[in-house]
C-alpha cells in the first residue's frame, strides 16, 4: 500500500459568480422593500415572522447558487479533464479524447436567450472542446443549457457562466491539453 497522495485536480477553466451576485442584489432590494413594509404599518407587524422566514430562504437560496456557480468549469485530474456543465454532474473525459480548443460566440436576443444568426443582438463568447470522432461513447451529455452544451462531439462552455474567455485563454487551453497528454503518455510509458 502506497503512502502517495492524489495530486489535487488542477483547474483549468473557472466558474463565474456575477450573475449570482447581479440576482443576490436584486433581492436584496425586495427584501428591502419587504422589511420596510411590514415596519409601517401594524398589519405588516404580524407579517414580520413571514418576511424574516422568506429572507433567510432566499439568503440560503442565492448562498448555494453563488457556491455551485463558482464550481470550476473544467479540470484536469491525471489523465483525464473533469468538465462540469450542470450543477449536479461532473463528467470525466479520457485526455485521449479531447483533441484542441478553440473560441467560439453564439448569438443571443436582447433577453439573453438564443436566436438565429442574421438577427442576434449581441454575441457572447463560448469556449469549444473538441472532441476526437472516434470517440462514440463521448459524443454528447445532458447539461445545464445556460453554463455550455455538450453535443456531437463538440463540448461549448457559455462565456456567461465562467471566467471571460479569449482567444488567448482557448491558446492556453490548447497547450496546456498537450502537454497533460504528453505527461500522461510518459507516465504510461513507465508503467
Amino acid at each position: 500500500m502506497s503512502n502517495q497522495r492524489c495530486p489535487p485536480a488542477e483547474i483549468w477553466l473557472r466558474g463565474n459568480v456575477r450573475p449570482v451576485v447581479a440576482l443576490a442584489a436584486v433581492a436584496a432590494v425586495v427584501l428591502a422593500g419587504c422589511i420596510a413594509a411590514t415596519t409601517l404599518t401594524d398589519a405588516g407587524l404580524r407579517l414580520r415572522p413571514a418576511v424574516a422566514a422568506a429572507s433567510a430562504a432566499l439568503a440560503a437560496a442565492v448562498g448555494l447558487l453563488a457556491v455551485v456557480a463558482s464550481r470550476p468549469r473544467l479540470l484536469l485530474a491525471r489523465d483525464a479533464l473533469l468538465v462540469r456543465l450542470s450543477p449536479t454532474r461532473v463528467e470525466r473525459l479520457p485526455l485521449d479524447v479531447a483533441e484542441c480548443f478553440f473560441p467560439g460566440s453564439h448569438p443571443l436576443t436582447r433577453s439573453g436567450g438564443p436566436t438565429c444568426e442574421h438577427h442576434a443582438a449581441f454575441r457572447v463568447n463560448t469556449l469549444v472542446l473538441r472532441l476526437a470522432e472516434r470517440a462514440e461513447d463521448y459524443r454528447a451529455r445532458p447539461t445545464f443549457t445556460p453554463w455550455g452544451t455538450w453535443d456531437d462531439s463538440y463540448v461549448v462552455f457559455d462565456g456567461r457562466w465562467c471566467e471571460p474567455l479569449s482567444p488567448e485563454l482557448a491558446r492556453r487551453l490548447g497547450r496546456l491539453l498537450v502537454d497533460a497528454k504528453r505527461a500522461a503518455a510518459a507516465a504510461g510509458a513507465k508503467a
